[in-house]
């Protein structure tokens, strides 16, 4: 019975997307919790086990070969709350057992209009982010509802569902080029990006490069190859859609609207925007958004004040070291999961968007946005990173697994 319960909060945590080095550290805490001896070994594909009580060649071992998981921070949050709870003694052993068969099998936090408002806010926001055009902006939100709808259906049928991170940049390049020839002005290869920023692979890149730093070297580089991958196949969709808009619709363009320009202040209600829609889209409970957005708010300003003294590099290092810092405080202060603040601080310093700027270059000559990043800036920006958040672990340890 433990093994088996062992086994199924592995499954589990990693479909929340936990990085493998938490889920094997998590899962070795809660066998010693238990009373058994195991091993464990976890990749974005692979979940082995083994158990043994006194002698560790007289072992049980499970092997499973798992798909990689998307983000679900909700239910992280519960699984950390219910194994607390046995370690405890608030629950049995048997009522936490029963109790994680629920977790598991409970509904997401939000309903499909609160997800969808999701998606539409993330795209909208980070279009105001990096753009002071608002006819980008709500192209953005708008594409961004579109393909929300359409990952909805896709995900309902097996078939549909590994082509989606080509289908919907597809899309999103047809309707954006539709919209420029209506005379709209907007940047199309921007709002296609904004469009799609929820699939950009930016954190997946980050927990790679810091999986690999901490030498676990099996998972940190099959995620890496696995967000190259996604990375080449929404670049792909858009660029396709993009030439077929060009075939369909040249030579049509209208007289462009004129539309305000939006004010210098909406950086922060953009943070804020993004940062909210980033949390609904990972499912983390309503009443712990609060925490998310001060997080978020944490690790932008503190990077914003690094660069603006130090220089870009040390402001991604300073803002990541900040948010580490603030996880690993909070995880010992209230016991909760830390991953969970961390993931939503540095998910907005993350340069996955960079990186897709810089395929872009190199395929079309052409730059997204004016002074967009390089290659050499985009991976010191990931290593400063790495290294702000290896640095936080290291001055205020976490005392939890999660």
């Amino acid at each position: 019975m433990k093994i088996r319960f062992v086994v199924k909060l592995g499954h589990a945590l990693h479909e929340c997307g936990t990085t493998s080095q938490r889920i094997e550290r998590h899962l070795i805490n809660v066998t010693h919790m238990l009373g058994i001896h195991g091993s464990f070994m976890v990749s974005p594909t692979t979940f082995t086990c083994a158990f043994w009580e006194t002698d560790e060649l007289d072992q049980v071992v499970h092997i499973e070969r798992v798909e990689p998981a998307e983000n679900n921070l909700g239910r992280l949050w519960e699984i950390d709350r219910l194994v607390e709870s046995i370690a405890d003694g608030r629950l049995s052993f048997s009522e936490g057992n029963d109790q994680l068969e629920r977790v598991i099998t409970a509904p997401w936090n939000y309903s499909l209009w609160a997800n969808a408002f999701s998606w539409a806010l993330a795209g909208g926001s980070f279009a105001a982010l990096l753009s002071s055009n608002l006819k980008d902006c709500i192209a953005a939100t708008v594409l961004s509802l579109v393909l929300f709808f359409i990952n909805h259906l896709a995900t309902r049928h097996a078939s549909w569902s590994p082509v989606i991170t080509i289908l919907a940049p597809f899309v999103s390049g047809v309707l954006a080029g539709a919209v420029e020839a209506l005379g709209v002005g907007i940047n199309v290869p921007f709002v296609i990006l904004s469009s799609i920023i929820i699939f950009i692979p930016g954190l997946a890149l980050t927990v790679a490069l810091t999986e690999i730093s901490a030498r676990h070297l099996i998972s940190g580089s099959s995620r890496l190859v696995d967000a190259a991958m996604l990375l080449l196949k929404l670049f792909f969709g858009a660029i396709s859609g993009t030439a077929v808009a060009n075939f369909l619709f040249h030579g049509n363009h209208l007289a462009s609207a004129v539309l305000p320009m939006l004010p210098d202040w909406k950086t922060w209600p953009a943070v804020a925007g993004l940062s909210l829609g980033l949390g609904i889209a990972f499912n983390i409970p309503r009443r712990k958004l609060s925490w998310g957005l001060l997080s978020a708010a944490i690790a932008f300003m503190a990077a914003s004040l690094g660069e603006r003294w130090f220089g870009m590099y040390a402001g991604m290092f300073i803002g990541a070291l900040t948010v580490g810092l603030f996880s690993n405080l909070y995880s010992r202060i209230t016991r909760g999961p830390g991953s969970i603040l961390m993931t939503q601080g540095i998910v907005l310093l993350v340069p996955g968007s960079k990186t897709y700027m810089i395929l872009n270059r190199w395929v079309s000559g052409a730059d997204i946005l004016p002074g967009a990043s390089s290659a050499n800036q985009a991976l010191m920006v990931f290593i400063a990173l790495i290294a702000g958040l290896l640095f936080s672990n290291a001055l205020v340890p976490t005392q939890k697994s999660l």
